[in-house]
């Protein structure tokens, strides 16, 4: 995915920050075991939240242990979620998520070759484990970029990626419900979407579709004006849907970074994104 999906850390409680963390870094860790240590740089915190979700839908409570960083060694030793079957089936979901999305930026812009071909025997591994969810995240960018030849709405698209999350959900949880599906489907309508928004200025740039750009033949705050009520209307509505579906879902475990991310976060991201006005936004770093 993308990296969009995040806590609003000015508004979380140190207790469920030190939480979100120990995921982040439990996540990095079984993702080190699991497909080998150069993939431990592709983990975003997208990822984080399908692990907030596999450990309520599995009932798992997380065990935590003290641990060092790998990128920052000096600082002193963290909590950390210990890694499990549910981490490292979400390290392939990632490996797989990841693949493509480098897939994607070759097609796109033309970069990220090498790295495509370094991470292919790791998408292999994780293809071989998780092989009915490759094949349909595989068979949701076929339909992606062929609706983007094709010039298809912000609506076909986003739908297109709220389906294949739809299938990350099924492949998280053994336990997936229809509550799962429907939050996982309008956050990939969401991520989508934020992600063309993000993009509108380097898209315009580099002659890339994006859905918000069709009819326009220049970028300009007039164009964005007319491009933000819309988009904006779409995003709050996928918040809106996510938010009611995860209402009705019976959360026991570390549910105030859950909450933090779905309550806050999304809404925090959204609001910054349109702040920069088609600028592509800085992604947030630990």
């Amino acid at each position: 995915m993308f990296g969009y999906v995040v806590i609003d850390k000015p508004n979380i409680l140190v207790k469920d920050w030190e939480t979100y963390r120990g995921y982040y870094c439990g996540l990095c860790k079984a993702i080190g075991k699991q497909t080998g240590n150069m993939m431990r740089f592709s983990l975003n915190y997208d990822i984080v939240l399908l692990a907030l979700l596999g450990f309520n839908y599995e009932k798992v409570v997380p065990e935590f242990s003290k641990g060092s960083c790998i990128v920052h060694p000096i600082r002193k030793k963290l909590n950390i979620v210990k890694p499990n079957e549910i981490m490292f089936r979400i390290s392939d979901i990632n490996t797989l998520l990841g693949y493509y999305k480098i897939c994607d930026d070759v097609i796109d812009e033309n970069k990220h070759k090498s790295i495509k071909m370094m991470l292919r025997p790791y998408y292999k591994k994780a293809k071989a484990r998780l092989p009915e969810l490759a094949k349909k995240i595989d068979e949701c960018y076929t339909k992606l970029r062929a609706s983007e030849v094709n010039e298809a709405d912000e609506k076909i698209l986003s739908d297109i990626f709220g389906q294949m999350m739809i299938a990350v959900a099924e492949g998280l949880t053994k336990n997936c419900d229809e509550m799962l599906r429907e939050l996982c489907f309008y956050l990939g309508k969401w991520v989508y979407l934020i992600d063309a928004v993000d993009d509108l200025k380097k898209d315009f740039e580099e002659k890339n579709y994006n859905p918000f750009l069709r009819g326009f033949s220049k970028l300009g705050d007039d164009e964005f004006n007319i491009i933000e009520p819309k988009a904006r209307f779409l995003l709050n509505d996928c918040i809106d849907k996510i938010l009611a579906t995860y209402e009705r879902i019976n959360i026991l475990i570390s549910e105030g970074a859950l909450s933090n991310i779905l309550y806050r976060g999304l809404q925090q991201r959204t609001d910054l994104v349109f702040s920069k006005r088609g600028e592509e936004c800085r992604k947030i770093r630990f």
